[in-house]
């Protein structure tokens, strides 16, 4: 998206570094929103810039996915990070730079969102879908928020619990001080209502197919059956993971690449139909996945590794282990993953696959009332038989959760899921953490300090 960099100065004077803090002065350089957004182009170019923000090492170039495994137990810290240090030691302090540049950074991006929504709708262009092109832009708002409330928000028994906490909520852009001006923090509630209005537009409004890299109407509705997992809504993360599922559970494997070819969803890009989206990089472009865990010897920094525990977390013959935990071989370190193998930078990140909803629904049928243990056992072993293993033992509702939690933990390593999954089940207890307050992370005291107290941290920090 280099060709996009110019959107920097065009959305200079919209995109907050902070929700709470606006320069009065704008840069001369700078473009106001209804010039920069004008047209059909910069409106396009505006799109963009949205996935640009999610590109960032400190979104999804880097800090969702590693965050949320490094306060689990799917990997270790080995670098000299201390911000790192205390994610990983899960003793996390508000002044914490990494968490607070995250925070920022993912407000930004909503920022652009809500820019690109407002200043669409203005525009009478023909050539222009303008609905699909606010749909787009909704769905990356409500995805964003989500980020947010899986680290910042919810209850210490979970997600979609009475009493729930949120973040901040803007749906409109920042044009001036006054538009940034602090807010306190919406409830739970509130932030999936608006997730959740977003989705349901993007889904009626998105494309069915859309340039590589790009939301589809599958990718969108993906989304929704993984909010809704959150949710504990269960007959509604089955249908949305069945609408999708549905396309493609008549190819070979149900549609996921044969296991002897797992890891080239990694290595190559773009395997449709599994990956359903990803983000695409290139070495002029690019995240620091593999800078980060490969060690300098094959030209990295060798801040975090692969776990003992996640190693010992797979079974015998499990296909899945080497791409999760590698042996040493020529060009690829030990403990590392090759899910993340380019030091240059150009590794896409699959943000949601179809591997994934076979799990959400098997989930869905699992814990719904009455239980469907058939159906939630066959799609249980479609992952299964992919990796090598034989078919589910789990006959109860009880004994399937616990088989979908640790395959849960496997399929999904490395893609940031296993700390949001102990949050869900509330079982944070099992990585050693006795203060409950610690399940949610802390609101950056920055963002706390400067507004005044208006925003509130989260208890006990």
């Amino acid at each position: 998206m280099n060709k996009l960099k110019f959107l920097l100065l065009a959305v200079g004077m919209v995109s907050i570094v902070s929700c709470s803090k606006v320069l009065d002065q704008q840069p001369q350089a700078s473009l106001s929103p209804e010039t920069a957004f004008s047209t059909r182009t910069g409106v396009e170019a505006g799109l963009l810039g949205i996935y640009d923000g999610f590109q960032s090492g400190d979104h999804y170039g880097l800090a969702i996915w590693i965050y949320a495994d490094l306060y689990a137990d799917n990997l270790s810290h080995t670098g000299t990070f201390p911000t790192f240090a205390q994610i990983a030691n899960k003793q996390l302090l508000a002044d914490n730079t990494n968490i607070g540049t995250m925070w920022n950074r993912i407000y930004n991006t909503i920022n652009r969102a809500n820019t690109v929504i407002v200043q669409a709708e203005k525009l009478n262009d023909p050539a222009f879908n303008k609905i699909a092109a606010i749909g787009e832009a909704r769905a990356l708002r409500a995805i964003a928020y989500f980020d947010l409330l899986r680290f910042f928000g919810g209850t210490t028994g979970g997600y979609g619990k009475p009493g729930g906490v949120g973040v901040p909520l803007f749906t409109l852009p920042t044009l001036s001080p006054a538009d940034g001006a602090p807010k306190a923090r919406a409830t739970e509630a509130d932030i999936y209502t608006q997730i959740l209005a977003d989705l349901d537009f993007a889904i009626l409004n998105v494309p069915a197919t859309a340039a590589t890299g790009r939301l589809t109407r599958n990718a969108v509705t993906a989304m929704r059956a993984r909010v809704q997992l959150y949710r504990e809504q269960w007959a509604d993360a089955e249908t949305m993971a069945t609408t999708v599922i549905s396309q493609f559970a008549a190819q070979p494997n149900g549609g996921l690449i044969a296991g002897v070819d797992y890891a080239n969803l990694w290595l190559s890009k773009n395997i449709r139909p599994e990956s359903i989206w990803e983000l695409q990089y290139f070495a002029d472009d690019g995240n620091s996945g593999a800078f980060y865990y490969y060690p300098g010897a094959n030209g990295g920094r060798n801040e975090i590794t692969s776990s003992s525990s996640l190693a010992l977390a797979h079974e015998a013959g499990d296909l899945r282990r080497d791409i999760n935990v590698t042996v040493a071989a020529p060009g690829i370190p030990a403990n590392k993953t090759r899910k993340f193998s380019r030091t240059a930078g150009d590794d896409n990140i699959i943000l949601i696959r179809l591997a994934e909803l076979y799990l959400i629904r098997a989930e869905a049928r699992a814990r719904k009332t009455p239980s469907n243990i058939a159906g939630a056992q066959a799609d249980l072993n479609v992952i299964r038989t992919r990796a090598g293993l034989p078919a589910t033992t789990a006959a109860t509702t009880a004994d399937l959760i616990l088989a979908i939690q640790r395959e849960r933990r496997i399929e999904l390593a490395h893609e940031g899921h296993r700390w949001f999954d102990l949050r869900r089940y509330n079982n944070y207890s099992a990585l050693g953490i006795s203060e409950s307050f610690r399940s949610l992370w802390p609101i950056p005291q920055r963002e706390v300090l400067t507004s005044g107290g208006i925003i509130a941290q989260n208890s006990g920090y």
